[in-house]
């Protein structure tokens, strides 16, 4: 609670303004009155304290200080000292002078005496008073540095505990046992329930955790030293932990129309070299997001996920694996919504990379990110720019329906299979460069101005250059086929009603068919 000389001179200043008016009210009353000995003490004295009170009041709410202002009290400075005595002073005159003044004009010589000596003593009353007004304000100032007291040894005992509860918390992350980590994480995610203002750093401290190399299980008797040693399961249960700490205060389903309690919002996650196993940030909104170089074990899923600014997985490795011996895991990303820049440059997808019906609102690269497996981009709206520069494609890559609003690159893209735009949107912007696989092309609508489709390039009979997957030659695939299909044949896309996913899985039987 800072005294601020700004605002403290509003106050002042607002005083002197009331002093003036009481001087005037002083004369209003006077006006045809004919003893001012017995007309000016009371309602006088009383008009005087109504503006004076009224000057404290403006003074007083001008000159109050914020409740988060925590700066250093300034100590009462020598002019404050001397605008109180000025106050007193020119109070106290001008009444005095007014009073006079008036006394002056009166007929009588008896009556001026005694109207004289009557206005030098309001003058001394409204001198006297003028001084309680600065006893007033000295005492309003000492009030409120016992409040501001009060207040700091109420925030310096809950900052006190805080520090109390994180530092024993972190501590025991460090613990060799599984059970005292575990509940170092639970103690550090109450003291950011309740601390909103900790979350963010709370948040750091758990992901550094997760950034840290995993403890390794204990070696079995006979094991080779060299050998690559398992992860403690103990230490899968507490990265488990700390994962779904993050998770469950970070998701906020749209079917939710109000924020939920545990929801925090306006949180940065720099998981940058992790190991993840199994992440399920489904339905969860974040403000940043830096996964680049984190190695995701098992089903990653990323669903309706909200990123509202940056969102970096460059280097990162999407693989099956898991460390309990299950397999067969992909990374999901269906409905997810990227707001910021999005990097997926040299990203691995050892299984299938979901990204359907996903928007990315802003620039997004995939450059030299390598897909293993199926790679699903169906309804995905690319609405800035899409760089797929130098990626490498070892299975299907399907884009139907895809929709693509800004500048595309598909320059040195490698593919195995020929690639699946069917249905799929450009919006034709001036000046904005595309270039698109082998064998496609863009052709204007008719139903829809301003967009185009692309459609393969069958007048040209066009041939794209693929990588066979066994021997890493390359072979020629006429772009007349479908994803998997042998050179030359055709298959239909199936009726209106055909489910999407029935239709993805029909070309993965078909790439299997082909592989055969």
């Amino acid at each position: 609670m800072r005294w601020h000389p700004r605002r403290g001179t509003i106050g002042v200043s607002s005083l002197v303004a009331a002093g003036v008016v009481a001087t005037a009210a002083l004369v209003a009353s006077r006006a045809g009155a004919p003893d001012v000995a017995a007309y000016v003490p009371l309602p006088g004295l009383l008009a005087l304290v109504a503006a004076v009170l009224a000057g404290v009041g403006a003074g007083l709410t001008l000159a109050r200080p914020r409740r988060d202002d925590r700066a250093a009290l300034r100590v009462l400075s020598w002019w404050w000292v001397l605008a109180g005595v000025v106050l007193i002073v020119v109070s106290m005159w001008s009444a005095t002078a007014v009073l006079l003044f008036l006394a002056d004009t009166a007929p009588d010589a008896s009556k001026r005496v005694e109207m004289r000596l009557d206005a030098v003593k309001t003058g001394l009353t409204v001198g006297a008073g003028a001084v309680g007004l600065v006893a007033l304000l000295l005492g309003v100032r000492r009030q409120w540095l016992g409040e501001r007291t009060q207040a700091y040894q109420e925030y310096d005992a809950g900052e006190r505990r805080v520090t109390e509860l994180y530092t024993k918390a972190t501590d025991q992350l460090g613990h060799d046992k599984a059970a005292v980590r575990l509940a170092g994480l639970h103690a550090l995610e109450r003291v950011a329930q309740d601390n909103p203002e900790h979350r963010q750093t709370i948040v750091d401290v758990i992901c550094a955790y997760l950034r840290m190399p995993p403890v390794p299980a204990a070696p079995e008797e006979g094991e080779s030293t060299g050998q690559e040693k398992a992860v403690d399961p103990q230490e899968l249960q507490v990265r488990a932990t700390a994962q779904g700490i993050l998770r469950n205060h970070l998701r906020w389903s749209r079917s939710e129309p109000v924020r939920p309690v545990t929801f925090w919002p306006d949180i940065d996650l720099d998981l940058t070299g992790a190991w993840l196993v199994k992440p399920a940030f489904v339905d969860c909104r974040m403000r940043e997001a830096r996964f680049g170089g984190v190695r995701f074990e098992g089903f990653a899923r990323f669903d309706r996920a909200i990123f509202e600014g940056v969102a970096v997985f460059g280097g990162t490795v999407f693989t099956g694996r898991a460390a309990w011996g299950e397999a067969n895991y992909k990374a999901g990303f269906e409905g997810a919504v990227f707001r910021g820049d999005v990097m997926f440059r040299e990203a691995v997808f050892a299984l299938r990379a979901d990204f359907r019906e996903v928007t990315f609102e802003r620039t997004v690269l995939f450059s030299r990110a390598v897909f293993k497996d199926r790679a699903l981009f169906r309804t995905t709206t690319f609405a800035g720019d899409v760089l797929f520069g130098d990626a490498v494609f070892e299975n299907e890559a399907v884009f139907r329906q895809a929709a693509f609003e800004g500048g595309t690159s598909f320059a040195e893209a490698v593919f195995t299979t020929a690639p699946a735009f069917w249905e799929a949107t450009v919006r034709e912007a001036p000046g904005v460069r595309r270039s698109w696989p082998t064998g496609w092309r863009e052709a204007t609508r008719d139903d829809s101005p301003g967009t185009t489709r692309l459609v393969r390039d069958d007048d040209s009979g066009a041939a794209s250059l693929v990588r066979d997957n066994g021997s890493g030659a390359a072979r020629p695939v006429r772009e007349d086929s479908r994803p998997g299909e042998p050179a030359g044949t055709r298959t239909g896309d199936g009726g209106p009603g055909a489910g999407r996913a029935q239709a993805d899985d029909q070309d993965a039987g078909r790439a299997r068919g082909a592989g055969s």
